[in-house]
C-alpha cells in the first residue's frame, strides 16, 4: 500500500462516554461525512477543546475518565490525508475514511439530549449538536478488518496488523 511519509493511521471511536447510539452515529457520519473530536461534542468538554485547554483533567461523570490527550491529538496531530478507521460497538463493519479538512465546527442540523445515561440526537431539543470535528472522504462503509481492532481509547494509532489488512488506498 502506498502512503505519504507523514500519513497517520488512526482508530477513532464515536461513542462519547460509551453512551451514544451507535447506529445513529454511523448513519450521521455516512450522511454528513465527518468525525467528531473525542470530548468535542458538547458541554464543558467541547468548550475546553475550543479553548485549547483540552480535557486531560476534566471528568464529566463519576467513574469517568479524562481524555488522556486524545482531544489534543485530534486537533494538533491528525492531519489532512490521514486514514481513519471508525469502529462501532457490537458491530464488525467499520467505516474507513480519509481526513479531508482541518478542524471545524460541524453543523449536523440536529440537537442532542441526554436521558437515562444515553445520548440521543434528534430534530428537536435545546442543545444543537455542532461538534468540533473534521470532514472525511468515505473509502468504505462496510470494512471488516482481518485483524482485531483492540484499541480501547476513543482515538489511538492503528496497529500494524490492522494497517496491513487495509485495502489499497
Amino acid at each position: 500500500m502506498a502512503t505519504t511519509t507523514n500519513q497517520n493511521f488512526w482508530v477513532l471511536r464515536q461513542n462519547y462516554c460509551e453512551k451514544t447510539d451507535q447506529e445513529q452515529m454511523k448513519d450521521l457520519i455516512l450522511l454528513r461525512h465527518f468525525v467528531a473530536c473525542p470530548w468535542g461534542g458538547w458541554g464543558v468538554a467541547k468548550q475546553n477543546v475550543v479553548d485549547g485547554v483540552y480535557n486531560t483533567n476534566h471528568i464529566d461523570r463519576v467513574g469517568g475518565r479524562g481524555s488522556n490527550g486524545q482531544d489534543k491529538r485530534f486537533v494538533e496531530e491528525m492531519q489532512i490525508g490521514d486514514i481513519v478507521l471508525i469502529p462501532f460497538a457490537k458491530k464488525r463493519e467499520c467505516i474507513l475514511g480519509r481526513i479531508i479538512s482541518d478542524v471545524a465546527f460541524i453543523s449536523t442540523g440536529l440537537y442532542w439530549t441526554e436521558t437515562d445515561a444515553h445520548i440521543k440526537l434528534g430534530e428537536e431539543g435545546t442543545e444543537l449538536f455542532c461538534p468540533v470535528g473534521r470532514r472525511i472522504q468515505i473509502i468504505r462503509d462496510d470494512f471488516v478488518p482481518s485483524a482485531r481492532v483492540t484499541n480501547q481509547q476513543s482515538l489511538s494509532k492503528m496497529s500494524k496488523a490492522v494497517i496491513s489488512s487495509l485495502p489499497a488506498l
